[in-house]
């Protein structure tokens, strides 16, 4: 396997086209982590780091006249429990969950399927988006 990153640390405007670069990136990353062994950790993690990402993108800077930021981080923690753990963070306005999401709204419902754990803290300076998995 080659050499990977211990930590992948990438800060964009949030905008759709970012997504997609974003996803890439940790998707090569998490294949350098985990290997061929672990496929399905691949494709789960990334998922859910497109979810947080696009959510960041469409929501965190709504009626906002100027494009925001956002920031994917992901490390390896190899102590007791070895993990992957992935960050996604805006500086913009948290907007609830609607009550009615129809076809759409599922992303954090998606993360919290995909990973081991994770967490969402709103804040007034920005969303932070943790999730975790074992490996």
């Amino acid at each position: 396997m080659a050499e990977v990153d211990e930590a992948l640390h990438l800060e964009v405007p949030a905008t759709p086209e970012h997504v997609g670069r974003l996803r890439r990136a940790v998707r090569r990353w998490l294949r350098g982590v985990l290997g061929d062994e672990d496929e399905d950790a691949v494709d789960n993690l990334t998922l859910a780091a497109s979810e947080a990402l696009e959510n960041a993108a469409e929501h965190a800077y709504a009626g906002s006249d100027e494009v925001g930021t956002m920031i994917l981080s992901a490390r390896r923690e190899d102590d007791d429990e070895r993990a992957v753990v992935i960050t996604v963070s805006d500086t913009g306005r948290w907007r609830a969950p609607a009550d009615s999401t129809g076809y759409r709204g599922r992303g954090l419902a998606l993360i919290e399927e995909l990973t081991d754990a994770h967490d969402v803290r709103p804040g007034p300076t920005g969303t932070t988006v943790t999730f975790r998995h074992a490996c």
